[in-house]
């Protein structure tokens, strides 16, 4: 991280401590991604996560080389007490237990997809982790044919990043957990996997 980019994320988590951003409701990313949003600005959110649930997307948007993801970026991480505090380890990301810190990203603005966009992704990539290799193929094709094949192999390369790591994440991609760009209409993913309980 570049100098520069340390002090703007200083000064974006001393602004969310002091409670600068306004707070939007959205019932969906609170229950959906046990997520807090923010206003940023007019094309970006800040994100006060719970968990570590983008902490595992991020790991498998860079280790897998995804493309259908929205720009996020962690600025900092807090606790219970407003303190900052150090990323922890990778061997702590993954070691199965909960969190009592707070992640806080800015991401791109998105929009929910329309009922019949998420009524598709809860039927084919809900129980993805479930299905036999054969209805995994056939669910990727109808992916790549109803959107286009990035977002199928986007998919299917989260559920090889899953299986690597199932001892410690659920899957848990479905409808509300894909969104829109607000400009272009382009389906990305946000959000696919939870802690295994």
């Amino acid at each position: 991280m570049s100098q520069t980019s340390a002090v703007i994320n200083e000064k974006v988590i001393h602004q969310f401590i002091a409670g600068d951003y306004q707070q939007i409701h959205c019932d969906k990313c609170e229950m959906t991604f046990l997520t807090n949003v923010y206003m940023f600005d007019d094309n970006h959110v800040l994100l006060e996560k719970r968990s570590l649930g983008l902490e595992y997307y991020c790991g498998a948007i860079h280790s897998q080389g995804l493309h259908k993801v929205p720009n996020i970026h962690r600025v900092g991480i807090l606790d219970e007490e407003d303190n900052i505090v150090e990323s922890p380890s990778q061997e702590e990301i993954y070691s199965g237990d909960e969190t009592d810190l707070r992640f806080i990203y800015v991401m791109e603005k998105l929009q929910h997809l329309d009922e019949a966009d998420s009524a598709y992704f809860d039927e084919c990539t809900q129980n993805f982790d479930w299905k036999s290799d054969v209805d995994r193929l056939e669910i990727v094709a109808g992916i790549t044919e109803r959107y286009n094949a990035e977002l199928a192999q986007d998919i299917t390369k989260l559920y090889h990043f899953y299986k690597k790591h199932e001892g410690v994440l659920a899957w848990d991609l479905h409808g509300d957990n894909l969104m829109q760009r607000i400009n272009t209409g382009e389906v990305v993913i946000l959000d696919p996997f939870t802690r295994r309980a």
